[in-house]
């Protein structure tokens, strides 16, 4: 059984490995949620991690930053810009200000990815879990540490698709919830989970439009809210396409305080969050997508050690570097369904 029972156990592997170099390889393969960092090699100085905002996931992500760091005997300093892109940019400036040699950093808008470059001045910069969409910005001294987009929408429709075929249903209707509309990983998870769900064979019809939720749960359940007020007849829908898992438990809580059975709809998140997994084992939602925040963490620290000490990108990491840009380590995203939900929950 992989070791995922918990958030607290993956950061207790993080600490684990960070304080001493053999607890962890260091060439593991790519498809191994482990986290492999060994111990910082000459390492000294503080750092700054400056973060979007703090959902559930992102508040995981943080909680693992600050754990993988304290493991490596590194001063952290944590700051949330409550999606601010300008405040994001001061942030940088001022971690720039104080002398710092590398800045870790999840955007808060992935368009703008280049004034953070240019804000950081001489700093090496960490972009994590959000990639900018201008990839070219990536090079020696700007990478990226996350899970690769392309990906994990398809993985959503996939494991989705063979539910629904066990179900014996080949054309479905469906309410897509969207998270931030703009950011690239909205729209790669938005468009992957419908093109894997075709290229199985699956009919889909949409109910309504696509509802923007910010991949907040509160807004989610208001927006499904609003539906069954409007007169959104949820006998019909089959099932619910989410961005995150926050966003499709938002949705259920939704249906059910509006005394909906949601026995036959079909609910699909992204992320692997605690509440998404009990979710599945209740058998409240069909599947989720699992993205590795313990893992995304250590191995965002531990390149940013390796930049400001010149070390190789994967130095002491067990991920791997993106066949078509080494300035890119992906931490691979995981399909979780009931059939496998208790080797990370």
């Amino acid at each position: 059984m992989k070791m995922k029972k918990t958030f607290a156990a993956m950061l207790a592997g993080v600490m684990c490995v960070g304080m001493m170099a053999g607890c962890g390889s260091q060439n593991g393969t790519e498809g191994s949620a482990t986290t492999g960092i060994a111990e910082s090699e000459g390492y000294e100085g503080t750092m700054t991690f400056v973060i979007s905002h703090k959902d559930e996931y992102l508040g995981a992500l943080d909680q693992g930053v600050k754990s993988a760091a304290n493991a490596q005997g590194i001063e952290l300093k944590s700051v949330d810009c409550a999606d601010d892109m300008d405040k994001q940019i001061e942030y940088v400036r001022a971690a720039e200000a104080d002398g710092e040699n590398v800045v870790m950093v999840v955007l808060a808008d992935d368009t703008r990815a280049d004034e953070i470059i240019e804000a950081a001045g001489d700093m090496k910069v960490v972009f994590v879990n959000r990639i900018p969409q201008d990839t070219s910005l990536l090079d020696a001294d700007h990478v990226y540490v996350g899970s690769n987009e392309d990906t994990s929408g398809n993985m959503q429709g996939e494991m989705l698709a063979e539910a629904l075929k066990a179900e014996g249903k080949s054309e479905i209707n469906y309410i897509l919830i969207k998270g931030t509309e703009g950011l690239i990983h909205t729209q790669k998870r938005s468009e992957g989970v419908l093109t894997a769900l075709k290229n199985a064979g699956i009919t889909t019809n949409a109910v309504t439009d696509p509802v923007d939720c910010g991949y907040d749960r509160s807004k989610a359940m208001e927006q499904v809210s609003v539906m069954i007020a409007d007169g959104i007849d949820m006998a019909n829908v089959d099932v619910i396409l989410a961005n995150n898992d926050a966003m499709a438990l938002g949705a259920l809580e939704a249906l059910k305080q509006n005394n909906v059975d949601t026995s036959s709809i079909d609910i699909v998140g992204i992320d692997g969050t605690n509440a998404g997994l009990k979710a599945i084992v209740d058998g409240d939602m069909v599947a989720t997508v699992y993205q590795n925040a313990a893992g995304q963490a250590s191995a965002g620290v531990q390149a940013a050690i390796n930049l400001a000490t010149g070390a190789e990108l994967t130095n002491n990491m067990k991920y791997k570097q993106a066949q078509d840009n080494d300035s890119i380590v992906w931490v691979p995203f995981e399909e979780i369904t009931a059939d496998n939900v208790g080797d990370y929950y």
